[in-house]
């Protein structure tokens, strides 16, 4: 608890006396027709397993000049972080929309030098049992999507070679020999299809977002796994009164094959499950059910609650068996872009008997 608190305290008061200074916007004259916003903020946080970490994180929003005011803004957001322990992320995920949002390009090109934990397989794995290893790796992910009145399909590729060491001695990964315990390339491609009805692509207050998909990764495309996942994302947002928003999710997912136990569902990450530590239970099959409900607080600032309950297994009708993990917490808003409804979060997520973890980035979990 003592390191969550510095952690959300430090930040907290690095953006507020920093990000002023990195923060540029322009609008030609109209604060309510901001076209491009750049923010940038220092970060600074500490984990027993890495120390001190220091970094910086941000984003750019902005429209291609061809492209009208009513279009979907594009964003590049970027992350850098170095520890102590000479870790370090450096991430650009973005989202770029052109031709009056007929093309859709979503993806991350990132390089990782870090520390993951692991708590072993299934429903049933044990906190008490977590080990940690070093991964070191490249990563390529994007989405080229064309839209069709409400629907965007496209391609998703994937590729990710990662070295892993750092391994405990009989150890949870050695002893129970899971592939890909020595790293490996993941690399594939897959179909996907979205129907997007929100009214705004970032915290909508109304519409439903959907996404399909199958993948296949497979030696045909250089990697050295062979699996297939298949994946379902639904979510609706109802307007309960002005500014005030109920999100609801649902989001299930199943691989067949041999996959990189790396690559396996998880929950326990800023989107999916908040509260639970990262990758915190993870297998073949998951299913998950999210709520969020967004409010007004005072001007810029803005409230919100959420629970969530899941489940992970080895067959996919032994989810609707399952024990259900629930998490639970809120979070602040603070609106950086009115127009386009950029917000800044910090969440807070709890857990029944597992404490619980603090997010603090761009944009909502879902």
């Amino acid at each position: 608890m003592q390191k969550v608190i510095l952690h959300l305290i430090l930040s907290i008061l690095f953006f507020l006396l920093c990000a002023p200074a990195f923060g540029f916007s322009a609008n030609d004259g109209d604060t309510t027709q901001i076209k491009n916003q750049i923010l940038a903020y220092p970060i600074i946080y500490y984990l027993p397993e890495t120390r001190w970490g220091f970094g910086g994180a941000g984003f750019y929003t902005f429209r291609f000049s061809d492209e009208p005011l009513n279009s979907n803004p594009s964003q590049i957001q970027f992350t850098f972080s170095i520890t102590q322990k000479k870790q370090y992320i450096f991430t650009i995920p973005f989202e770029i929309y052109r031709n009056k949002n007929l093309w859709k390009f979503k993806g991350e090109v990132s390089y990782y030098r870090y520390l993951y934990n692991f708590y072993g397989i299934g429903q049933n794995s044990k906190f008490a049992e977590k080990e940690t290893f070093n991964a070191n790796y490249p990563r390529i992910r994007i989405d080229i999507l064309r839209r069709f009145k409400s629907v965007y399909a496209g391609i998703r590729i994937r590729y990710d070679n990662m070295v892993i060491n750092g391994l405990k001695n009989n150890g949870l990964i050695e002893s129970t020999n899971l592939t890909g315990k020595d790293g490996g390339t993941s690399s594939g491609i897959g179909l996907v299809a979205q129907l997007d009805t929100r009214n705004y692509i970032y915290n909508p207050s109304s519409g439903i977002y959907s996404e399909a998909e199958i993948f296949t990764n497979d030696k045909f495309f250089h990697s050295d796994f062979s699996y297939k996942r298949y994946s379902l994302d639904l979510v609706k947002y109802t307007s309960l009164a002005e500014n005030h928003t109920l999100a609801l999710q649902i989001y299930t997912a199943s691989i067949a094959g041999n996959p990189f136990f790396y690559d396996m569902l998880y929950f326990g990450s800023p989107r999916i499950m908040r509260g639970f530590q990262d990758r915190r239970f993870k297998d073949r099959n998951i299913l998950v059910l999210q709520s969020e409900y967004r409010f007004p607080i005072y001007k810029r600032l803005q409230g919100v609650g959420f629970l969530s309950t899941g489940s992970v297994s080895n067959k996919y009708m032994d989810l609707f068996s399952n024990e259900y993990k629930l998490s639970y917490g809120s979070g602040l808003r603070f609106i950086l872009n009115e127009k386009d409804r950029i917000r800044l979060r910090v969440d807070y997520g709890l857990t029944l008997h597992e404490g619980g973890s603090f997010y603090i980035t761009i944009n909502e979990a879902f």
